[in-house]
């Protein structure tokens, strides 16, 4: 403390001065003005200054900025993100002696939220989506095989990892989408192994046999093509040739023609399908050539099967529909498609005449449900007249359920040169259908069809006063005899 008469300094707490004796006071400091912050005063002033609408900016920006630090904290806090980090840190860091951190916590988000089916279904969702940009990122290109085994054993052994952790657990990894996405990896893996044998093998052939094993999802594919593609050219071309040979026919050539030169093309290419112990059909070419001669086939059965049925050829149309299923594969869409054609027409399918009731017959008359081979020609049924020097007949029961009844007058070998006889039809009484002289080499339309509507019996004569000299048998034919509703 300081005397302010001779401002000797005295001892703190000394009530008078020890020099001169005045009484020592209390001192009072100075009110000093307070020193003014100038930048914040500036600010304040430059606040008051500013418009109305810059202020209205301003604290909306803050508003905004304070939303954003909200959202992000509930962003950060929703489980589905949790999951989606987790997931991409356990992917991150993967090696075989990682640990399980990630799943756990995993675990722990789905306990956390067992009751919300809704948030269950998200993170459901968010997995698959994850899982799927795994597979879909392992479908590239890599430097080596060995880059490849390393990238293959990381994904696999997550996939694997994950599901016997989560034992298919409905949220995370069912065993069914676990297999599905293991066996892409597992086929890719191989596609591009195959791939990468190519690259080092030395012969041309073995890099085309591994070569056509990358598959087509294989993102290597298009260059493993055209190898393929380029190593097989002139068989590819050889093959084009003599289907463009073989289907060498007018626009407007008739159905049935146009359907048999596609039945020969598909054996043809079944005939040439190797080449030097090359298996041509995994080709694209010979695949594409294939799938055009089986579209045609499918498109001209159909077309010549609504031909024979204006006609009531229902049998021909199973047989023809037969003769095409024969030359595709079983498990084509084309074969499937031409057996539901099969099926439609069915229903379509006539009655034979020897089935029905056999009202009455005379001596020389006869009928057949089993083939029958005539002038090498084969018929699945029959009904026989042979020449006893006087008229023969046979009468069959329809019970007035038919509209048509047709059949084929066939002539049987070896007749004498003078036999000659006629084939007349009835249906109750009522002449229906009269042949006209039949002989041996006279001109013959052999082709029967007629009216039956409302005919109860059908009575078939062959009318003929020709007979052999000596024992001897010659026929007359009605062949595959049908009736049609």
């Amino acid at each position: 403390m300081f005397c302010s008469k001779c401002g000797t300094k005295n001892e703190s707490g000394a009530k008078f001065c020890e020099k001169c004796g005045s009484k020592l006071e209390d001192i009072i400091k100075p009110n000093y003005p307070k020193k003014e912050n100038k930048k914040i005063n500036n600010m304040k002033v430059k606040a008051k200054e500013l418009p109305k609408k810059a202020k209205i900016g301003i604290i909306t920006a803050i508003v905004v900025v304070i939303a954003a630090i909200i959202a992000l904290a509930i962003l950060l806090n929703n489980p589905v993100k949790k999951v989606e980090n987790y997931l991409a840190s356990y992917y991150n860091n993967y090696t075989e002696d990682y640990g399980n951190e990630e799943l756990v916590k995993i675990g722990d988000i789905l306990k956390a939220n067992k009751d919300k089916k809704d948030t269950l279904e998200n993170i459901s969702n968010q997995i698959s989506k994850t899982i799927n940009n795994w597979v879909k990122n392992f479908n590239k290109s890599y430097q080596d095989k060995e880059e490849l085994d390393a990238e293959y054993e990381k994904v696999s052994g997550i996939l694997d990892e994950i599901e016997n952790y989560f034992n298919g657990l409905e949220y995370v990894l069912t065993y069914e989408d676990y297999y599905n996405y293991y066996k892409e990896i597992h086929d890719l893996y191989n596609s591009k192994s195959n791939y990468f044998k190519a690259i080092d093998a030395s012969d041309d052939y073995d890099k085309y046999s591994y070569y056509n094993q990358v598959i087509e999802q294989d993102n290597y594919y298009e260059e493993a093509k055209e190898f393929v593609t380029n190593y097989l050219k002139d068989e590819i071309e050889d093959l084009k040739s003599g289907v463009e040979e073989l289907t060498n026919f007018n626009s407007d050539a008739p159905n049935e023609e146009k359907l048999n030169a596609y039945i020969e093309v598909m054996n043809y290419l079944e005939e040439n399908q190797y080449k030097d112990n090359i298996d041509l059909s995994t080709t694209q070419d010979y695949q594409d050539l294939y799938q055009e001669a089986a579209s045609k086939i499918v498109e001209y059965t159909k077309a010549y099967a609504e031909e024979l049925d204006t006609n009531l050829e229902a049998n021909n149309i199973m047989d023809m529909i037969d003769n095409s299923l024969d030359v595709l594969d079983y498990d084509s869409d084309e074969y499937k498609e031409l057996e539901e054609l099969k099926s439609s027409y069915e229903d379509k399918l006539p009655d034979n005449l020897v089935s029905k009731y056999l009202v009455s017959s005379t001596s020389g008359t006869n009928d057949s449900s089993y083939r029958i081979t005539i002038n090498e020609q084969e018929y699945d049924s029959y009904v026989s007249f042979s020449f006893n020097g006087e008229t023969v007949s046979r009468v069959y029961r329809l019970n007035n359920e038919y509209k048509t009844f047709k059949a084929t007058i066939v002539r049987g070998p070896d007749w004498d040169s003078d036999f000659k006889g006629e084939i007349v039809i009835y249906g109750d009484d009522k002449e229906l259908y009269r042949s006209g002289e039949i002989t041996k080499t006279g001109e013959l339309n052999s082709e029967i069809s007629i009216d039956v509507t409302d005919v109860d019996d059908l009575r078939i004569e062959f009318v003929t006063e020709s007979e052999p000299d000596g024992w001897a048998n010659f026929y007359i034919y009605l062949v595959e005899p049908y009736l049609y509703k």
